[in-house]
This record gives C-alpha cells, sequence and structure tokens, in this order.
C-alpha cells in the first residue's frame, strides 16, 4: 500500500503529465499557425478559439465539477447512474450551443469587429455538440484513481488535433478556414474515444437509480454557472477590450504573451482534479479539517510552490527571448504582456478552489467572482478612457485577479481557524524568491556583454540556475525528495495499485 500522500503525489503527476501534452501540443499548434498564416489570419483563428472558450464556462453549467462533489460521495452503482444523467444534459446544451453559434455568427463578428468571423464561426459551430459530452473526465477518472489513464487520453487527442489543424496549413498552404475545419475534425474524434473512457471506472457495475436527483446536481452546480458567467466577463474582459479597441495584429500579441506560465496551469489543475474528490470525501466524513485536511492542503502547496516558484522567476527573466524562439521576432512584442501576467502566478499555484467547492461554497465562490468582474470591467473601461494601454488594461487584470484570490483565501483560513498569513509558508517562500532573483539577474547582466543566439542563452542559463540554485537548495535544505521519488518509482515500475 502506498502512503496517502505518495498516492496524491502519483496521481498529480499523471494529471500534471496530460495537462502538460496538452499545453505542449497547444503551443506546437500556435507557433506552427504563427509562422504559416497571416498575422489577420491568426488573430481571426484565436477569436474563433476565444468566443468558444469563453461561452463554454457558461454552457457547461458548473457540471463538470458535480463529478468531483457527488462520486466520491456514493457507490459506484449510483455513481454510474449520477454520471449518465449529467452526460445526458451535456448532449442537450452542446446542441444549443452549436446552434446559437451558427444562428449568431454575424452579430459576433460584428461586435468583435471582424467581417471574416462570421464564416469561421459557422464552420466552427459543430465543435460544442462534440466536446461538451467529454467534459468531466478529469473528474472521473481522477476519483477513482486512474489519471494515467487521463494522461494518455490528452496526448493521443491532443496528436489528431495537432494533425487536423496544423497540417492543412503547412502542406495545403491554408487559411484560417483550413485550420477551423480541422479544430471540427479533430473534435468528432475525441467525443468518441472520450465518451469511452467516461464509461471505464463503470464497466463491470450495474447501475443503481440514486437519491441524487437531477435539482440536487443542479442546486449545487448553478451557482458555478453563476460564477462561470461572470468567470467569463473577468476572463475575456481584457481580451474583448483589447481586440475591439486595439485591431487584429495587437490581439494576436496579446493572445501569443498574455498567458500565465504554462507549467502553473498544468500542476494546479492537475493539483485541483485530484484533491476535490479527496477534499469532498473527508468533508462528507465529518473529519477535523484541521488534522485531515490541512496537512494535506499544506504539503501540496508547499509541493507546488518549490516547482512552480523558481520556473516563474526565470521564464519573468528570460521573457523577451522566450516569445522570440516561440513565435518569431515579430511578437517580440508580447514579452510585455507575457511578464505582467506572470506576476499572478505567485498567487495562483494555491489551490483553494478544490476545497471552497467541497465544502458546498457555492455561492461564496459565485459571490467572489460577481463583485470581481464588475471591478474589473469598470477598471479596465476607464483606463480605455484615461490610456488608451493595451499593457495597462493587462496590468488592472492581474492586480483584480490577485485580490479575488485573496479574498478566497482568507474564507479558507477562517475555515481552519487560522490567520491569512499563517495559512503561507514564509520562510520556505523567502528562501526561494531571493535566491533566484539574485542568481537570474547575474545571468541576464553577464549576457549584456556577449552576443549569443537565443536559444543558447535559454539552455546555458537554464542550466546554469538549476545548478547554482540546487546547490543553494540542498544547503538550506529545500527537500524535493517527497516530489521527486513517487515520480522516480512509477518509471522503474515499482509503484504499486493505488486503493
Amino acid at each position: 500500500m502506498v502512503k496517502n500522500n505518495q498516492s496524491n503525489t502519483v496521481q498529480v503527476f499523471w494529471a500534471a503529465a496530460g495537462n502538460f501534452a496538452s499545453f505542449g501540443f497547444a503551443m506546437i499548434s500556435s507557433m506552427i499557425l504563427s509562422r504559416f498564416l497571416l498575422k489577420e489570419d491568426y488573430g481571426t483563428y484565436r477569436q474563433v478559439i476565444y468566443i468558444y472558450s469563453t461561452l463554454l464556462m457558461v454552457f457547461t453549467l458548473g457540471l463538470p465539477k458535480a463529478f468531483s462533489y457527488f462520486l466520491p460521495r456514493v457507490e459506484l452503482g449510483e455513481a454510474k447512474d449520477i454520471t449518465q444523467k449529467i452526460n445526458s444534459v451535456f448532449f442537450v446544451i452542446g446542441l444549443v450551443f452549436s446552434l446559437l453559434l451558427f444562428l449568431f455568427s454575424s452579430q459576433i463578428a460584428s461586435i468583435l469587429k471582424n467581417d471574416s468571423l462570421s464564416f469561421a464561426l459557422k464552420i466552427f459551430s459543430p465543435v460544442p455538440l462534440f466536446m461538451l459530452p467529454t467534459m468531466g473526465l478529469e473528474s472521473i477518472l481522477a476519483t477513482y484513481k486512474k489519471t494515467q489513464i487521463l494522461a494518455i487520453y490528452t496526448i493521443i487527442t491532443r496528436i489528431i488535433m495537432l494533425l487536423c489543424v496544423a497540417l492543412p496549413v503547412v502542406i495545403f498552404k491554408g487559411d484560417y478556414i483550413s485550420a477551423t475545419i480541422g479544430f471540427v475534425v479533430s473534435s468528432f474524434f475525441t467525443l468518441i474515444i472520450g465518451l469511452y473512457l467516461k464509461n471505464i471506472p463503470f464497466k463491470t457495475v450495474k447501475k443503481i437509480k440514486t437519491n441524487v436527483s437531477y435539482r440536487h446536481i443542479f442546486k449545487y452546480s448553478l451557482p458555478l454557472m453563476h460564477a462561470s458567467l461572470w468567470g467569463i466577463l473577468i476572463s475575456s474582459a481584457d481580451q474583448f477590450f483589447i481586440s475591439r479597441f486595439f485591431g487584429t495584429e495587437i490581439f494576436a500579441e496579446f493572445s501569443n504573451g498574455s498567458l500565465e506560465l504554462p507549467f502553473v496551469g498544468m500542476i494546479i489543475g492537475a493539483s485541483s482534479t485530484v484533491l476535490m474528490p479527496l477534499f469532498s470525501r473527508k468533508i462528507y466524513e465529518n473529519v477535523n479539517p484541521k488534522q485531515e485536511i490541512l496537512p494535506i492542503w499544506r504539503s501540496a502547496f508547499e509541493k507546488t510552490a518549490k516547482i512552480i516558484y523558481p520556473l516563474v522567476i526565470f521564464f519573468w527573466f528570460f521573457a523577451d527571448i522566450v516569445m522570440v524562439i516561440l513565435y518569431g521576432n515579430s511578437y517580440e512584442a508580447s514579452s510585455v504582456y507575457f511578464r505582467i501576467k506572470l506576476i499572478v502566478n505567485f498567487f495562483t499555484l494555491i489551490t483553494f478552489a478544490p476545497l471552497i467547492l467541497a465544502i458546498g461554497a457555492v455561492k461564496f465562490y459565485k459571490n467572489v467572482h460577481m463583485y470581481g468582474a464588475i471591478i474589473l470591467i469598470a477598471l479596465e473601461y476607464i483606463s480605455i478612457q484615461l490610456f488608451h494601454s493595451a499593457e495597462i488594461i493587462t496590468v488592472i487584470s492581474v492586480i483584480c485577479q490577485i485580490g479575488r484570490i485573496l479574498v478566497m483565501l482568507s474564507f479558507v483560513a477562517r475555515f481552519f481557524e487560522l490567520s491569512l498569513i499563517d495559512l503561507f509558508p514564509i520562510k520556505l517562500l523567502i528562501n526561494i524568491l531571493f535566491p533566484s532573483i539574485i542568481i537570474l539577474f547575474t545571468i541576464r547582466y553577464i549576457y549584456t556583454y556577449f552576443s549569443i543566439n537565443n536559444f543558447i542563452q535559454i539552455i546555458v542559463g537554464f542550466i546554469l540556475y538549476i545548478l547554482i540554485y540546487g546547490t543553494w537548495a540542498y544547503f538550506r535544505k529545500i527537500d524535493y525528495l517527497p516530489i521527486i521519488k513517487p515520480i522516480i518509482l512509477i518509471f522503474i515500475g515499482k509503484n504499486k495499485t493505488i486503493n
């Protein structure tokens, strides 16, 4: 039997591996399209994806999180019934979503002042019907500790998507329409594979009628949908203002640069996927939060900080070089947005959402997003009138996001009956942050005396940084072994089946 913390680490590793594959193939696709499409065409394609991802948060109705909340609390037979209920809803709302995209494509294109967008959205419209029924797969597999299957699924489907989207553009000199058609085709294959995998935990189980009704499911999920509605405004506000007021070229630069460090999303998303079913089960069992939940929460936070903080600081110092390597010299301006967005990663690594949702505090979660959205939109609109700067819009977005995180962390602190500052391992964070800043500042300063290829700068700088920081971590006893050991055991074939 593997210890519980190792079990969680291994499951997070597999979930993170899937997230890494998803990001990796998406990045490769962006790199290819950035180079082979005209800037205007690439901007239009990114607008299509932006519209879909924005509306997706509404049309999922908060249901993907419902799997993590309900499934750990019932037997497998009942879980099969709950899963089928939620899947049937996904098919219906997927159809509605697709119809709305097709029928209102011209109006959406008019709002974003891009006539080319209308036809692209009509072609793209079948995607929600194909993709929504696959939602929640990660929650199901994480609940039953099958995240290795999730990693395989993600790799296979992203390879299919990369081939379908990028190859027509590269080989047949296609435009954004070719890329959009490829996305539709890949979505169909994703549907077939996703539906099969959703049934794996229940394949040999007889369905038992559950007491969890549609009313119970929607009572939990609809406040999450309301939070998603406000979340849409939050996540799309800066994209909307920049797309509408600065044109497709600036929007393309912003889209490539305005991302948080992908490794953060991978690890945090993986941690959230694994921890929420665990927290939900423990809260349902009415355990003592300080004794049973707080140690797990702190362990996850500290492990995440050890990995993420050094990476965030490295990419902040090398942001300009990273953007040029990824997207070419014409996207060097994207590094400004990248640096601004990286600042928020010092706060987003804390996995507070799984605990808040497992407690069932979905109304509080919704209210934070509601008030946060109102404040954000007001500030960004004012900044357009006063400064007309895409960079300032991004700064405001980051400040507001940090504010929302601190409010939710205050809730977590009250749940554990602690002060806010007690949630943070201050000594650990200081031992990571300040040495990393000094090391990387010195490396970049030395580079100013030499003319070195960008790729070599990144490789040599990263190796030097890891060697010096690793030496510091060893002497300061920043222990990475609990993170690395369970992963090594996977590759040498010693990890056991985890219950």
